[in-house]
C-alpha cells in the first residue's frame, strides 16, 4: 500500500515493524484465525507491517547459485525439513505452508520427483515473496519503502504513536496503535578492527554479497593486468560459500594472473555443524519451553555454550567435504607443475590463515580513498596486520577487497525504545548503553539485586550491548514474548497505565532458546503471540524492581 492512502484517523489494532519471516508468519496466523473466526469475533480488525525495503526480501546477498538451506542454520545452507516453514508446525493444514505455495505452483509433483526434500534458497524465497503476497490480498496491510524512526505514547497511554519515514521522498508519517510487535532481524556486524575501512565500498558484509560483489569484481578487473587478493574474514557458513562462490567468479577471468582469496579466522580449523538428530531437538518447539524455565542465568550460558557448534562459526559437513576437495586439488596441481615443469597453475588460490586475530586495518596511504566503483584500480587498496595466536607472528598482507562474514547484531530495538517515552515503561532510558532480557513467568516477582548478582556472575550471558563497559538494564519478557512493564521503588508499587503490549521476535536468543533468531519454530512462535494477543482475558504481569 502506498502512504498516501493511509487515514490519520485510523486506528489499528496491531502494527508490527519489520515484514521479515517473523512478521510475516505472524499475518499469516492473524489470516487464518480470521479466516476460521465467526464474524466480528476477531479482536484483531486492523493490521499494518511496515517494512523499509521497497518489497518482500529475505537474504538478497547470499542468494548464491545451488545454494541449499538450511531451516534452522542463520545463513541457510544444507538439509533440513521444509516442514518448519512459516506455519506447517502450528497447522499443517494452513494456505501458507510450503507445500501449498508449491501445489499454487504447480510444482508439487515435479518438487517430489526432484529426488530431494531441500528447497534452494532461491526458491525458499519466492515462498517467502509469495506468502507475503498471499497475506496482503486477504486483508493485512503492508507498507513498503518506510523506515521506523520513533515511537511515542499516544494520547491517554492507550495508543502507540510510530513515525516512518519514506526512504526515497523524506516524507514522514505516523500510525497509531492498540498494540506493536518488533521484528527487527539483524544488522551487519562490524568486528572494531574493521571500523577504519568498513565505509569502503569494497569493503562488503556477508549480508549484501551477493548483490555488490559484481560492481566490485568488474572494477578490479578493470584496472591493470595484473593477480588480485581478496580478504574473507570469519569461520561460519557465510564465509566458505562466500568463499567457494568467489573462487568461480575470478575462474571466470584468470587470464595469466593467479588470483588468490584468504580466509582468515581465529580457529585453528573450520568446525563442522553438528546437525545430528538428537542435537536437533534444541531446536524443538517443546525446547522453548524449557528453556525459558532454565533455573538461572548461568544454566543458560551454560546451555548456549553446549549447542554453539549447531549454529555459530560453523559450516555444514558437506560445504566443509567441497571446500577441502578445492585446496587439496590445488596442492595436487602445484605438485604436478612442480615436478613436471608443467605450466603453473591459474585458477584462484584459497588460503585458509588459522588462529589469526586482526590487529589493525588501513587503506593503503598511497591511494586516495576511492568512493566511486566505477574507478579503475591498478593497486591494492587495504593494508590487514594480523597476529598468530600460536606463533605470536605480526603479518601485513595488502588486499584488492574484503569480505566480512562476521555475523549481525540485533540492538535496533534496544536504539529505538530507549530513545522513546514508550521505553521508560520499561525500564529503558535514554541513557542506557546494554540491555539483558530477563525471563519471568506469570505472578513471578524478581529480586532484582540478587538477580543483577547472578549476571556478573555468568560468563558468556547474553545481553544487547551498545557499551561493554556499563552494568545491563534488566527488561523483562513473557513467555509469549511481550515486554513487561517495569516499576521503579517499591514493591507495591502501582501498576503502569500505559495500556498497549509490545511484543519482540527474533531477539530472545537467551530466553527463548536457540531458535529464536532461526526460522525452526516461526509458525508456532507466531500462534503464540496471535493467540496472546487474541486473548479474551490478558492477564498482564507487573515486575518490581529495586533501584540499584
Amino acid at each position: 500500500m502506498r502512504s498516501s492512502t493511509i487515514d490519520d484517523s485510523t486506528l489499528y489494532d496491531l502494527v508490527g515493524l519489520g515484514f521479515g519471516p517473523a512478521n510475516l508468519a505472524i499475518a499469516g496466523a492473524i489470516v487464518e484465525r480470521r479466516t476460521s473466526t465467526s464474524s466480528g469475533s476477531f479482536p484483531i480488525k486492523k493490521t499494518l507491517f511496515i517494512e523499509k525495503h521497497d518489497k518482500f526480501r529475505w537474504h538478497p546477498g547470499m542468494l548464491l547459485p545451488d545454494a541449499r538451506m538450511q531451516i534452522r542454520n542463520r545463513l541457510l545452507n544444507d538439509s533440513s525439513s521444509f516442514m518448519k516453514d512459516l506455519a506447517t508446525l502450528r497447522n499443517p493444514q494452513s494456505p501458507i505452508s510450503f507445500l501449498s505455495y508449491l501445489h499454487s505452483q504447480n510444482r508439487l509433483v515435479s518438487f517430489i520427483n526432484r529426488g530431494s526434500t531441500i528447497p534452494s534458497r532461491r526458491e525458499y524465497a519466492d515462498y517467502l515473496s509469495w506468502a507475503a503476497q498471499y497475506v496482503e490480498n486477504h486483508g493485512v496491510d503492508i507498507l513498503y519503502g518506510h523506515e521506523v524512526v520513533a515511537l511515542s505514547r499516544g494520547r491517554g497511554n492507550s495508543t502507540i504513536n510510530i513515525r516512518s519515514r519514506n526512504l526515497i521522498t523524506g516524507e514522514q508519517i505516523v500510525v497509531r496503535a492498540r498494540d506493536i510487535v518488533i521484528s527487527p532481524g539483524g544488522s551487519p556486524r562490524i568486528p572494531e578492527s574493521l571500523s577504519p575501512i568498513s565505509a569502503h565500498p569494497f569493503v562488503i558484509h556477508s549480508s549484501a554479497y551477493a548483490t555488490s560483489i559484481s560492481l566490485v569484481l568488474e572494477s578490479l578487473r578493470a584496472s591493470q593486468d595484473r593477480s588480485l587478493r581478496i580478504a574473507v574474514i570469519g569461520s561460519g557458513q557465510s564465509a566458505a560459500e562466500v568463499t567457494l562462490d568467489l573462487r568461480d567468479r575470478l575462474s571466470s577471468n584468470a587470464g595469466a594472473n593467479r588470483h588468490e582469496i584468504d580466509m582468515i579466522i581465529r580457529k585453528g580449523s573450520l568446525k563442522p555443524s553438528d546437525d545430528s538428530p538428537f542435537a536437533n531437538e534444541i531446536f524443538d518447539p517443546a525446547s522453548t519451553d524449557a528453556w525459558f524455565n532454565l533455573p538461572s542465568e548461568r544454566t543458560r550460558a551454560s546451555t548456549l555454550k553446549e549447542y554453539k557448534s549447531t549454529n555459530y562459526g560453523v559450516v555444514n559437513p558437506r560445504t566443509l567435504e567441497i571446500l577441502h576437495e578445492v585446496i587439496y586439488n590445488q596442492k595436487l596441481d602445484e605438485g604436478i607443475a612442480s615436478r613436471t615443469g608443467a605450466i603453473n597453475p591459474t585458477c584462484p588460490r584459497i588460503n585458509i590463515q588459522p588462529y589469526s586475530s586482526i590487529l589493525s586495518t588501513s587503506t593503503c596511504p598511497s591511494l586516495s580513498p576511492v568512493t566511486d566503483q566505477t574507478q579503475n584500480v591498478d593497486k591494492p587498496l587495504f593494508s590487514v596486520i594480523t597476529q598468530n595466536a600460536v606463533s605470536r607472528s605480526i603479518m601485513e598482507v595488502k588486499y584488492d577487497a574484503v569480505i566480512c562474514a562476521t555475523g549481525y547484531q540485533r540492538s535496533f530495538w534496544v536504539n529505538l525504545l530507549k530513545d522513546s517515552d514508550v521505553g521508560k515503561s520499561f525500564g529503558l532510558h535514554s541513557g542506557t548503553c546494554s540491555v539483558q532480557l530477563v525471563p519471568v513467568g506469570a505472578h513471578e516477582h524478581r529480586d532484582v539485586e540478587a538477580h543483577a548478582a547472578e549476571l556478573s556472575d555468568s560468563a558468556g550471558a547474553t545481553a544487547f550491548s551498545l557499551d561493554d563497559n556499563h552494568i545491563p538494564d534488566m527488561v523483562y519478557i513473557s513467555r509469549y514474548y511481550q515486554l513487561l512493564p517495569s516499576k521503579f521503588g517499591r514493591p507495591d508499587a502501582a501498576k503502569s497505565s500505559f495500556e498497549p503490549r509490545v511484543y519482540l521476535q527474533g531477539v530472545e536468543e537467551a530466553t527463548h532458546g536457540l531458535s529464536d533468531t532461526l526460522l525452526s519454530v516461526l509458525g508456532v512462535r507466531a500462534g503464540e503471540v496471535v493467540g496472546d494477543l487474541c486473548s479474551a482475558r490478558v492477564e498482564k504481569v507487573w515486575v518490581t524492581e529495586s533501584k540499584l
